[in-house]
């Protein structure tokens, strides 16, 4: 979902395609934290995700405007990690060691007429500590899984689809040269 949904949004605007897809793989590098014990916290932080962004945001408007719309995009990849992840991040770390969630419920119910539920719990809790992690949820293997079964049965144009990808990936100096 960190990759797909920021990815589809960009797209739904109009954003430069190809830079939408080449910088996509920055929606998943918060939870690289995961190999350091933090997951949550450190890539989570309001430091990697907003201050240094920022500040090649601030640099790219001021000296390089080139850079410009390329830093808007990895800020945006950046942040929509944090948002898809409120379920329990810790924003402030290492300042505040705990996390700050925010979890809406809906729940629908037709038994006995139609009833609607909405229910939000918010505010702090401890940064669990961490063993070991996934990085794929069970949502995720089943879009995954999903993404299979579409490939094959729609496997002409799931080819196409990687030739371009694979088109894509042989450019990929030309097209850094290009955004730089």
């Amino acid at each position: 979902m960190h990759l797909l949904l920021p990815l589809l949004f960009l797209l739904a605007l109009r954003v430069d395609a190809k830079r939408a897809v080449l910088f996509a793989p920055l929606a998943v590098l918060p939870d690289f934290d995961a190999l350091f014990g933090l997951h949550r916290a450190l890539g989570h932080s309001f430091i990697p995700i907003l201050v240094v962004p920022l500040a090649v945001v601030a640099y790219a408007h001021f000296r390089k405007n080139e850079w410009y719309a390329a830093s808007l995009v990895a800020l945006f990849y950046l942040t929509s990690h944090v948002v898809l992840d409120l379920g329990g991040v810790a924003f402030l770390w290492p300042i505040v060691p705990d996390q700050f969630f925010f979890e809406p419920t809906i729940a629908f119910s037709a038994s006995g007429g139609v009833h609607l539920d909405f229910d939000i719990e918010y505010g702090m809790r401890p940064l669990p500590e961490m063993g070991t992690t996934s990085f794929l949820s069970e949502e995720g293997a089943a879009l995954l899984l999903l993404g299979v079964l579409a490939a094959v049965v729609y496997r002409a144009e799931a080819r196409r689809a990687l030739k371009g990808l694979w088109d894509l990936v042989r450019s990929f100096p030309r097209l850094v040269r290009g955004l730089i």
